[in-house]
């Protein structure tokens, strides 16, 4: 436990631990991105695949920016207020499951 006035021993690596955990998430978004689209690759015209990759793209690049705008504003001192993002977590949390929920119907049709 830190004294008053004293800074943790971890300081700064919110940000960097905020940072590792976005660049995580708008991986594996990406990946799921790839995934579907070599699924559709030499079966001619795209198919229903091709939706729902499109929409990884995008979400994958939507989380990638919001999480560096984060991480830089979690480097920023003193620390922001509010601190909990309000709007952008649940749109983006939504999208993850929507693209889940498309990714299983593509993967079963």
């Amino acid at each position: 436990m830190t004294a008053p006035g004293e800074s943790p021993s971890d300081a700064g690596l919110q940000a960097e631990r905020t940072g590792l955990a976005w660049s995580r998430a708008s991986l594996g978004v990406a990946a799921n991105a790839v995934l579907l689209a070599v699924r559709e690759v030499g079966h001619g015209p795209p198919g229903p695949a091709a939706v729902p990759a499109a929409l990884a793209v995008l979400l994958a690049v939507a989380t990638a920016l919001y999480g560096r705008r984060r991480t830089a504003r979690l480097r920023r001192a003193p620390l922001p207020r509010p601190l909990a993002a309000h709007r952008a977590i649940p749109l983006l949390g939504t999208g993850v499951a929507v693209l889940a929920l498309l990714s299983g119907l593509v993967l079963v049709l």
